[in-house]
């Protein structure tokens, strides 16, 4: 089968990143597509560039969801499950979306079990107190070996990584950060490092993951994590090719 860039094979996982400013002009478009809840929610906001970015992110899944699978992007339905994670109601690819203000990322692949995170790169307000108190013993020692001109950059590394572990395993946010660790140190090889006995019942052993990181949007870092190995991350830019018509 042709593969115009939105098809899925086995194995593979697709993320799309977007700059939301760049989408601005197709706001009327994409809230559109949105159904009567959708737009509630979006109005629940009480800052009009918040309902802005809610409906862009929303809208922009529903039409890369609909090139993957054939559907039209207002017909698509979503099921939320006892943790909140959004599928495709009556079946369909893995997804999962990940934003920090305007930056968006949107993982998508055949099947399987699979998380995203981006974050800004940027100085964070006591990062040594945040990480000391929910991080991982392992990774709180590795990011005080850091020099300081490096400690914002490490801690962004752990929060993006152990976000898209959280959301692939599928279990809620509510799962203990101290009770898993990822590497943290840059320049070293992206891995699932430790996973607590407490956590092995549903998140199994650091070997049954991959983790990925891609920097593709300016300033900025992601991860990518799933369930298995084997698997290949490609990365795109959201372009004009999505709203055109598949040939």
């Amino acid at each position: 089968m042709h593969d115009d860039g939105y098809g899925l094979p086995a194995g593979v996982i697709r993320v799309w990143f977007a700059d939301l400013r760049a989408l601005s002009g197709r706001l009327p478009e994409l809230r559109a597509l949105l159904t009567h809840d959708e737009i509630e929610r979006a109005q629940r906001f009480t800052m009009e560039r918040l309902t802005n970015r809610f409906i862009l992110r929303r809208g922009l899944l529903r039409v890369l969801l609909g090139r993957c699978t054939g559907q039209a992007p207002g017909g698509l339905r979503f099921d939320y499950g006892s943790h909140g994670k959004p599928s495709l109601v009556g079946g369909g690819p893995a997804f999962n979306l990940a934003d920090s203000e305007d930056s968006v990322a949107i993982a998508v692949a055949a099947e399987g079990r699979i998380g995203v995170d981006i974050e800004r790169l940027r100085d964070i307000e006591s990062a040594d107190g945040i990480s000391d108190r929910f991080f991982h013993p392992t990774e709180c020692a590795a990011l005080h070996a850091l020099p300081p001109d490096q400690r914002n950059e490490g801690f962004l590394l752990g929060w993006t990584r152990k976000e898209a572990f959280i959301k692939a395993a599928g279990v809620g946010l509510s799962m203990p950060l101290d009770q898993f660790a990822v590497t943290v140190t840059p320049g070293l090889p992206v891995a699932v490092q430790a996973i607590d006995e407490a956590l092995r019942a549903d998140a199994g052993t650091p070997d049954d993951w991959s983790l990925f990181d891609r920097r593709v949007l300016p300033e900025t870092i992601a991860a990518v994590a799933a369930r298995g190995v084997g698997w290949t991350v490609e990365t795109q830019m959201v372009d004009e090719s999505l709203f055109s018509a598949p040939s």
